[in-house]
């Protein structure tokens, strides 16, 4: 499973999750990673010559866009989208 495959099973899994101490470490973790992750002047800056969102992705975006545009795709209001996460999650 790639990275961002991970992170949407633990979000899954964190949504699912009814119990506050579990809720509370998870937040503790991360605070902690994060901390760790943003030393003092230590830099994250992107380089001007490295592009944020690669070109092949734009590629792909163009083709589901077009995708879209002609009914090939089917999709989903975010009203409906909205109001599905409401009923299932409870926020």
């Amino acid at each position: 499973m790639d990275v961002n495959g991970l992170k949407i099973e633990l979000l899954k899994k964190i949504i699912a999750c009814k119990d506050e101490a579990v809720l509370k470490e998870i937040e503790v973790l991360l605070q902690e990673q994060q901390k760790e992750a943003l030393e003092p002047d230590e830099s994250y800056k992107l380089k001007s010559s490295e592009a944020a969102v690669p070109e092949h992705v734009y590629a792909e975006l163009e083709e589901e866009f077009k995708a879209i545009e002609e009914g090939n795709i089917e999709t989903q209001s975010w009203d409906k989208v909205n109001r599905e996460l409401r009923d299932k999650y409870g926020f």
